[in-house]
């Protein structure tokens, strides 16, 4: 395959990349594997991913950025630091621990996650406003944010689980608040694996590029579509993730 197809399919999985880790939280389940499938080392895949996505997370967030001022349950301060130290704690993860430490627990913790999502509307009934604790929530978000830095695929579904059932956030806000979190997590750990020079800068840009396009128009797209249909596809990719997890990589 000639490079000139190969940079454009990069592309293209950037766009939709984009647009689903905005909408559904599962960019990497369309990057990635792209990038594995056209020939780059899974290892080198995984940080050039991490670095790829960032461009959509910020175009995202340029979309978004009056509604995420909107979300007030939890001082921005603490998260910002907790998203960042956590990239870079999962960043060094994935570069010094055993290939597969996480394998065996990940696939279910994303099912855990998702059956979680799928039951919000029942498990908050008669406690539409309850909301964790500042440390537990922060807690929690820690541990999510070390996933994101080591491999990150189900990321965002862990995330919106925590925010539709620990605190009175509905669907299309926890969207919102989700996108700027992982941006930073990833972005942290984008910097060690840069350092490191784990990077394939060609598969990083191709889809760089195509998910700041899809992640600018991801916004606009999530504002037509009903907050019900989106809790399903969240479901339903969760779903999909957890049988790609187990079975597909």
């Amino acid at each position: 395959m000639s490079p000139v197809i190969t940079y454009a399919l990069l592309f293209l999985a950037g766009v939709v990349a984009g647009i689903v880790g905005y909408l559904v939280g599962m960019a990497s389940l369309v990057s990635y594997p792209a990038m594995v499938a056209l020939g780059v080392p899974p290892v080198v895949a995984n940080a050039s991913n991490t670095v790829s996505l960032i461009p959509g997370g910020i175009g995202s967030l340029i979309t978004s950025w009056d509604r995420l001022r909107q979300i007030r349950y939890y001082p921005l301060l603490p998260q910002v630091l907790i998203a960042v130290v956590g990239g870079l704690v999962g960043g060094t993860l994935l570069l010094v621990a055993p290939p597969g430490v996480f394998e065996a627990i990940v696939p279910w913790l994303v099912l855990l996650a998702t059956v979680m999502v799928a039951l919000s509307p029942w498990l908050r009934q008669g406690a539409a406003n309850y909301r964790l604790a500042a440390p537990a929530f922060l807690t929690l978000m820690a541990a999510i944010m070390v996933y994101s830095g080591y491999f990150g695929a189900g990321a965002g579904v862990l995330f919106f689980a925590l925010c539709t059932l620990g605190t009175p956030m509905n669907t299309h806000a926890a969207i919102v608040m989700k996108t700027p979190m992982l941006t930073l997590s990833n972005f942290s750990a984008a910097v060690l694996f840069i350092v490191q020079d784990r990077v394939d800068w060609g598969a990083a840009i191709a889809v760089g590029i195509g998910s700041f396009a899809g992640g600018y128009v991801a916004p606009l797209i999530q504002r037509l579509i009903p907050e019900r249909v989106i809790h399903a596809a969240v479901v339903v990719g969760g779903l999909v993730l957890t049988a790609w997890l187990l079975f597909g990589r």
